[in-house]
């Protein structure tokens, strides 16, 4: 018997009937949510989610529609781990934990539901149709079936081995603050007010996609929030004194590699720190903006101008951007040549250089790269809204390299992923509406932002000082 069939029996797992538990659930979460009726409203007949969704006043008598976006989430969460499961068997173990979350998920629609009709005494249970009553089983099911017997998992594919990167953290960080905050405020889970919050930071995501790759490579740039600025000003006046929407596109994108260029420059060829020369930069920068702009903000922006207002498929194209460029950045950070190269040079530039790598070039790139994303990220932020302040956010800086840092990218640079850093930067806005909800000062909210730093870089340290033993 030759290697490869011994390797290929050793690997090889045979589908049972459990692994097939995430899809199936998943599909009667979606087609009930989708397809089914919901309620039999009197004098009105079945009606659908999108009749409901609509607000409590498109429902006879007062229903609960605060948090039903939760139910698609929940079955689309399950779908993708169901799928995952079938691909991976050896997994099993650790997905059923996760399908068990995406149950946790759906049954907070239900929580709010009955509470609310109990403390109203209403009497329309008896109206809610069998979709209603298939997605609370479905639900259910997807928590009980963590009873469920699986084969014991090996070392590498256990829970604990699989939840144990940053990511799997934040995800259920994020998770478990909606499910909380939502349960202790419906209008928290209201579909509107979540759509705002995934992509009212979406462009503070993509800006941090081209931050882990400055600080994977060991360096940092705080001149990017002066710089989202800056190209969102020249953005909108291209619009305006141009008409040309696609030059009013594609300028920022340019104009960002620019900048970025000549903070590679300094930074890689010049040999000065990261620190020293973003911190030069932001000061020009900012010396540009009050200059040019003398604090007047850009309004009468073209109507196909906004960009961030577009809704494919009816979802915001912040987050379609946000998750496309997650995913390829994430795939190209992984599997190319420079992608693998920004790891190499963060985690021991001496041990690249003796590989045959160019330091200088590398780290050169990864600013251009990041001023393409700043760009971006600029282009997203000038078209949310119908005009263009003259200033950018405050500490808007901090907020990206924070999602960065929060992610997992080490400060020293050589690890994290752009994945944790799209992550992170959703959580903080999170974070920050539910302090809106339940009532706690915003301002706290760089406290928090200044105490989730402090955290993950002393992880970061334990981890490395765990490795050299």
């Amino acid at each position: 018997m030759t290697t490869a069939t011994l390797v290929k029996q050793k690997t090889s797992v045979t589908l049972r009937l459990s692994h097939f538990i995430g899809v199936a659930l998943a599909a009667l979460i979606l087609i009930s949510y989708y397809v089914l009726p919901f309620v039999v409203q009197p004098e009105r007949g079945p009606s659908d989610i999108a009749t409901l969704t609509g607000g409590r006043g498109n429902n006879e008598f007062g229903l609960a529609v605060n948090g039903l976006v939760m139910l698609p989430f929940a079955g689309l969460g399950a779908l993708l781990l169901g799928v995952w499961n079938l691909l991976s068997p050896r997994h099993e173990r650790v997905i059923a934990l996760l399908l068990a979350v995406c149950g946790f998920v759906g049954l907070t629609y239900y929580v709010i539901f009955f509470r609310q009709y109990l403390e109203t005494s209403a009497d329309y249970l008896s109206s809610m149709s069998v979709g209603f009553w298939l997605m609370l089983g479905a639900c259910v099911a997807l928590v009980a079936q963590v009873a469920v017997p699986r084969r014991p998992a090996e070392r590498d594919y256990t829970p604990r081995a699989v939840l144990s990167n940053q990511e799997m953290v934040l995800a259920a960080g994020l998770i478990l603050l909606v499910i909380v905050v939502g349960i202790a405020n419906p209008r928290f889970l209201a579909e509107r007010n979540l759509s705002d919050v995934i992509q009212g930071h979406a462009y503070i995501a993509v800006a941090a996609l081209g931050m882990t790759m400055v600080i994977v490579t060991g360096n940092i740039d705080i001149s990017v929030g002066s710089l989202v600025g800056l190209l969102a000003i020249i953005s909108g006046r291209l619009a305006t004194d141009t008409g040309q929407i696609w030059l009013a596109w594609l300028a920022p994108l340019f104009v960002g590699a620019l900048f970025g260029g000549v903070n590679g420059f300094f930074v890689a060829y010049m040999r000065i720190p990261s620190i020293v020369v973003t911190l030069g930069m932001l000061s020009i920068i900012k010396g540009i903006l009050l200059i040019w702009t003398a604090g007047s903000r850009v309004v009468d922006l073209p109507q196909g101008f906004f960009l961030a207002q577009m809704r494919p498929l009816n979802v915001p194209m912040p987050i379609w951007f946000m998750v496309v460029l997650t995913i390829v950045v994430a795939l190209w950070m992984r599997y190319s040549g420079l992608g693998r190269a920004m790891y190499a040079v963060g985690g021991n530039k001496e041990a690249a250089r003796l590989s045959g790598l160019n330091e200088q070039r590398i780290v050169f790139q990864a600013f251009v790269l990041n001023g393409v994303f700043v760009g971006i990220a600029s282009v997203l932020y000038a078209t949310q809204l119908t005009i263009i302040q003259a200033t950018p956010p405050p500490n808007l800086e901090l907020t990206i390299i924070t999602s960065a840092v929060v992610g997992g990218v080490s400060i020293l640079g050589g690890t994290g992923t752009v994945v944790g850093a799209a992550i992170a930067a959703i959580l903080l806005n999170v974070i920050r509406t539910a302090m809106v909800f339940i009532n706690v000062s915003p301002f706290w909210l760089q406290a928090v932002q200044g105490l989730l730093i402090l955290v993950t870089v002393l992880a970061d340290l334990l981890r490395r000082r765990r490795q050299r033993r």
